[in-house]
C-alpha cells in the first residue's frame, strides 16, 4: 500500500522507555556510595600503535621531538598571533602543540615589553609634538598595568607549556622503559 510506505512507515510505533530496567529497583544508600572509589577521570590515555617506530599515543597524540617543539615555537613567535593560530590548528603532536603555546607566551611577553618601553621612552617612537599624536600607549598609568598583565600571562603560558611537554615526554619514557607498560 502507498500510505505506509517510505520514511513515515513506522510512525505509529511507540518506544518502550523502561523495557530494560527492572521495576522498583531501590537506589543505593549513602554509605554504599561513599565506600566506592571514584573513577579516574584525569588519568592520561595511553595507546601503543602497532608500527615499526613504536609510537605511543598519549591523550590521543604522539609525543613528538624537541626539533618539532622548537620549530613550532619559532614559527609561532615570528608570526605572532597568526603564527600561533597556524601552528596550533595544524599541530599533530604534543611537541607541536606545546611549542605553539610557548610561542604565544613569548608573543605576549614581547607585547608587554613593547608597551612598557613605549611608556618609558615616549619621545623615541615618533612623537612629532602635535597633541593628536600623544594619545594611546604613551598616556595613562593603566598601560603600565596592561604591560605587566601581558608579561605575567606570557610567563604563565610559557612555563605551563614547557611543563606539559616535559610531563608527556617523561610519561613516554616511563612507558617505553617498562616492558609490561604497554598493554
Amino acid at each position: 500500500t502507498q500510505a505506509n510506505d517510505g520514511v513515515f512507515f513506522n510512525i505509529s510505533a511507540k518506544p518502550d522507555l523502561y523495557a530494560d530496567k527492572p521495576p522498583n529497583e531501590p537506589l543505593p544508600s549513602y554509605q554504599e556510595v561513599v565506600g566506592e572509589q571514584a573513577p579516574p577521570y584525569f588519568d592520561p590515555t595511553v595507546v601503543a600503535i602497532g608500527t615499526d617506530t613504536g609510537e605511543i599515543l598519549i591523550e590521543g597524540l604522539p609525543v613528538g621531538n624537541l626539533f618539532v617543539f622548537a620549530l613550532n615555537m619559532l614559527v609561532s613567535t615570528v608570526f605572532q598571533l597568526v603564527g600561533f593560530l597556524l601552528t596550533y590548528l595544524l599541530h599533530s603532536s604534543h611537541a607541536a602543540k606545546d611549542g605553539s603555546f610557548v610561542g604565544l607566551g613569548i608573543t605576549f611577553l614581547h607585547f608587554g615589553f613593547y608597551i612598557r618601553s613605549r611608556i618609558a621612552h615616549p619621545n623615541q617612537y615618533g612623537n612629532d609634538g602635535h597633541p593628536s599624536s600623544q594619545t594611546g600607549i604613551t598616556n595613562g598609568m593603566h598601560n603600565v598595568y596592561l604591560s605587566y598583565i601581558l608579561m605575567v600571562i606570557g610567563w604563565f603560558i610559557v612555563l605551563r607549556s614547557v611543563a606539559d611537554y616535559i610531563r608527556v615526554k617523561r610519561l613516554q619514557l616511563a612507558i617505553m622503559s617498562s616492558p609490561e607498560g604497554v598493554v
